[in-house]
């Protein structure tokens, strides 16, 4: 995979939502199967859309074993358990959104470890009766990472190194040492996810091939940006002094794949034991709301302009985080606040 791909699907990932992106026991902190340490094969999903494909790859094929325990689990590996956990999605964050006699489509994404191919029916239907594809940043809009080559070693310090180490596992720890603290907290958030399947990219493939109009609410220097403000070295501090161990890891991801598939819907944010990791490391209420609002909160609003732009028209479908969706600040209340009619798709009913 490129830099700028791998990026990308980090940056992706990084936004998954039921919670904030600097706890890491749930939602968005899922640490998941790091992406530098084998390429990201496509997703059954992603290769049954490859018109250009004839035979199919095996992704699996040239994975190598895992030498030891210490290093992280492989590819095959968390695809075993993602499909576990959810064999498929029985009831999506999926709505119908109407106004003026217009209908349009909003989807809540999982970015990572769940395909379109796990959707009901109807979401792909709907994509491809679409008559534009909106995402949260826009196809084609890819921009290089923030270049960070500070050590990490130097700002975690001896003991929360060698915990990190423990967590990531030696040779990605070692990756990660002089590329700053984002790379080696997304390395930690990614370590038990399946990047092979990827709701959005799988969507994006979809449009392109249709030839569908596509459109972001907000740019990617934007995320990179905001991925370089929040995932500072006392965030990375904070994600590792709050982790006991791989075994948390593996069980908080797995149950964050099971509840968006099954449609549990949590508050946006952070949970009352994410709130007490964050101050445990020194962070105050106050900064706690400051992250919570830059990372949610605020985008939310900026996005509603956009979208009733966007909603003039019909048969619109729009796929971001589904974290963005709940609550009383979330873009369903917001739009609703506007006029707009927003119903749950009954994916039993709907055709």
């Amino acid at each position: 995979m490129q830099p700028r791909q791998q990026w990308r699907r980090w940056r992706q990932a990084t936004f998954i939502a039921t919670a904030f992106i600097l706890s890491l026991s749930s939602g968005c902190k899922s640490k998941a199967s790091p992406m530098v340490a084998v390429p990201a094969a496509p997703s059954t999903t992603a290769l049954a859309l490859d018109a250009n494909t004839s035979t199919a790859h095996d992704p699996w094929a040239v994975e190598p074993a895992r030498p030891s325990l210490d290093d992280p689990p492989t590819l095959a590996e968390n695809h075993e358990r993602a499909e576990a956990a959810c064999p498929r999605v029985t009831r999506p964050p999926f709505y119908r959104i109407e106004r003026a006699g217009n209908v349009n489509y909003m989807l809540g994404s999982r970015h990572v470890s769940i395909g379109l191919g796990k959707q009901p029916p109807i979401v792909e239907a709907k994509v491809r009766a679409a008559s534009t594809v909106v995402f949260e940043v826009a196809p084609g809009d890819d921009v290089d990472p923030v270049n960070d080559d500070s050590s990490v070693p130097d700002m975690l310090g001896p003991e929360l190194w060698q915990r990190y180490r423990k967590l990531a596992g030696p040779a990605q720890a070692d990756a990660a040492a002089q590329r700053g603290p984002a790379n080696a907290a997304l390395r930690l958030m990614l370590l038990y996810e399946d990047p092979t399947q990827t709701l959005d990219h799988e969507i994006e493939i979809l449009a392109g091939q249709l030839s569908k109009p596509t459109a972001g609410l907000e740019s990617a220097a934007f995320q990179n940006n905001l991925i370089a403000k929040l995932l500072d070295a006392r965030a990375l501090r904070a994600a590792v002094q709050g982790t006991a161990d791989r075994q948390e890891m593996q069980a908080d991801s797995e149950k964050d794949i099971r509840e968006y598939c099954t449609g549990v819907d949590k508050a946006p944010g952070l949970d009352a034991d994410d709130r007490k990791d964050m101050m445990d490391a020194g962070y105050t209420e106050t900064e706690i709301a400051e992250q919570e609002e830059l990372l949610l909160f605020r985008r939310n609003r900026d996005w509603i302009p956009k979208l009733e732009k966007l909603f003039t028209n019909k048969d619109v479908f729009v796929v971001v985080g589904a974290d963005h969706l709940r609550g009383d600040k979330g873009v369903l209340a917001l739009l609703t606040k506007r006029g707009f009619k927003v119903t749950r798709v009954d994916v039993t009913d709907e055709r």
